[in-house]
């Protein structure tokens, strides 16, 4: 992280810039939604398997990408229902929406 902070603050930090889950899998795998702003306004979620231990995101698979709606909650709402399909045996473990806001995985440059 940044050169001015300290160990408890970067990983404060840290823990704000991971995502909450729908759902914990088995394997320390759990399900998670990026929600972004298009330039036309839209909102857009992908769906993700996060490969998690001890609490820190390691790897991202998506799963599927691209619902598109006018609002967040449309759009977070599509990728639930898809994650419900894709995956029956969770469905009744799944955190409805509204989630908070995660843009997805860095890229690195």
């Amino acid at each position: 992280m940044g050169p001015g902070l300290s160990k408890g603050n970067e990983r404060k930090v840290r823990k704000a810039m991971t995502p909450e889950s729908l759902v914990v899998l088995s394997h320390g795998l759990r399900l998670v939604v990026s929600t972004l702003r298009e330039e036309d306004q839209a909102f857009r979620c992908s769906v993700f398997e996060a490969n998690v231990q001890e609490e820190e995101m390691l790897s991202y698979r998506v799963i599927f990408d691209g619902f598109e709606a006018v609002t967040c909650l449309e759009a977070q709402t599509g990728a639930y229902n898809y994650a419900m399909r894709v995956y029956p045996a969770f469905a009744d473990q799944m955190k409805k929406p509204p989630y908070l806001i995660w843009r997805g995985p860095m890229r690195s440059l």
